[in-house]
């Protein structure tokens, strides 16, 4: 696969993905003009935890299905895959089960607000998003990009549908978000179901090949568990120490600032099938470099338009109404130092070849920990300093503390030579617009600037050709 060919992919799945995390950013208008900054608090809290139980949902065997779909064929795929999805089945119906007996114990705990029926409502859409994502990974490991972005869009289509239905027309308020997500994970589900029927085999099950897959797969379990404490524990370190409201306030700034983990989710879709099955090859890491340039600069230059123009995003009107709701405006410092530290989740991401070529994968877990660890500890000091962004602040701190580590663990053992003003540039600039630019003509000047600096002193004559080759 050449780099235009990953540039392809990623562009093609990253479409999918985006579309799945579309709905995030089309439901924050409608929640942020339906509810309070308490009430957004409590749902960002249920969908922060939902995150979290997936890891656990997941444990590792969603990593596991990409990598055994890829890697085998024949009657071996049908064997690994058989294995995978039964025992996904099998412990998902166990998981659901623990959630909904312990849902009058758990539920103050996990929303901040006494209310078994949202857990009840919770157990049952985990289980069905852990089931429902399967098949779509494995329509992204055969590169069947039509179906993979067509139940994308079917998802992104009918949860939006079903909310406006459920919160704004019926009035059921956050009850009303839960229903919606249960029937939109519902169909999904279902209509996808033959993907996964039509690729195992019953008696195929073995033993000795789900010992393989769990020893593969566990790892990234606790590197998930850690990556949730990250996306969770700022949120309830907010909750903590400041209240509720503060949750509902930060987390519309997060929501939006998350287009870079989108930006990020979506290259890594195309970035992880293209380095293993090219990180052997003569080449390669001359390629990776060029692809850290690149993407790091198209990343850059996104996150940059999104923190300059964010507060005319805010008030974009439609229909009579701001894209978010007034009351929701002081979150707009929230959404560029999010989207700086993403950024440096993307030099994270670009950084796993060697992880995985390696075969270090017992690794990943550590690097976790240190980001998370880092958040947490930076936020106890952060957020009562610093309030909503302190809490910002420590997810930079987090995302810059792994993508550290795991570069001080690889380079010497799988040593790319990277363009490192390339990587600079964009950093620079993040870090250079978190003052805040005021004005039209200034936020024009920055946003033309970008592009040509970058292009002019930033990239290598090599990655200019590269960049023209993938435009072509």
């Amino acid at each position: 696969m050449s780099i235009r060919a990953l540039g392809k992919q990623s562009l093609i799945y990253g479409i999918g993905h985006m579309m799945a995390r579309l709905i995030t950013f089309l439901l924050l208008p409608l929640y942020t003009h339906s509810f309070t900054q308490e009430e957004y608090g409590a749902l960002s809290l249920a969908y922060a935890f939902m995150g979290f139980a997936l890891i656990l949902y997941r444990y590792g065997m969603d990593t596991a299905l990409m990598k055994y779909s890829v890697q085998t064929s024949g009657q071996e795929r049908t064997k690994h895959i058989t294995v995978i999805i039964i025992s996904q089945l099998i412990t998902s119906v166990i998981f659901t089960a623990i959630l909904y007996v312990s849902r009058f114990t758990i539920a103050s705990l996990v929303l901040g607000t006494d209310r078994p029926d949202w857990m009840a409502f919770l157990a049952v859409i985990l289980f069905l998003d852990s089931l429902w994502n399967l098949p779509l990974l494995i329509l992204r490991s055969e590169e069947k990009a039509v179906p993979f972005i067509g139940f994308s869009l079917l998802n992104v289509v009918t949860t939006m549908v079903l909310n406006i239905l459920f919160v704004v027309h019926w009035g059921y308020g956050i009850e009303g978000v839960f229903k919606a997500n249960i029937l939109a994970s519902g169909i999904v589900f279902i209509l996808s179901l033959p993907i996964l029927i039509q690729r195992i085999q019953l008696h195929a099950f073995n033993k000795k090949v789900f010992n393989k897959i769990l020893h593969f797969a566990l790892p990234f379990l606790p590197a998930g568990l850690f990556t949730m404490v990250m996306e969770l524990s700022d949120r309830y370190l907010l909750e903590w120490l400041l209240g509720t409201a503060d949750v509902g306030l930060y987390s519309a700034g997060k929501k939006m600032g998350m287009l870079g983990l989108t930006v990020v989710m979506g290259f890594n879709m195309g970035w992880t099938p293209y380095f293993l099955k090219r990180g052997k090859e003569e080449g390669a890491k001359i390629e990776f470099a060029k692809i850290a340039t690149l993407f790091l600069g198209i990343m850059g230059y996104i996150s940059v338009l999104v923190s300059v123009w964010v507060p005319e995003i805010m008030r974009l009107s439609v229909s009579g109404k701001t894209l978010i709701g007034s009351e929701f405006w002081d979150c707009e410092p929230v959404v560029s130092t999010i989207l700086l530290g993403y950024f440096f989740f993307g030099t994270y991401v670009l950084q796993l070849p060697g992880v995985y070529m390696k075969e270090i994968t017992n690794w990943v877990p550590i690097f976790r920990i240190m980001g998370a660890g880092t958040l947490i500890v930076s936020s106890l000091y952060l957020i009562p300093a610093f309030g909503l962004i302190g809490a910002a602040y420590g997810v930079v701190l987090a995302f810059i503390a792994m993508s550290s580590a795991i570069y001080f663990k690889t380079h010497s053992l799988y040593p790319v030579r990277y363009n490192w003003r390339g990587i600079v540039f964009p950093v620079v600039f993040l870090a250079g617009i978190q003052a805040g630019i005021d004005g039209t003509w200034p936020k024009l000047a920055v946003s033309l600037l970008f592009p040509l600096l970058w292009y002019a002193i930033a990239i290598t004559d090599q990655e200019k050709d590269g960049l023209l080759r993938l435009l072509r």
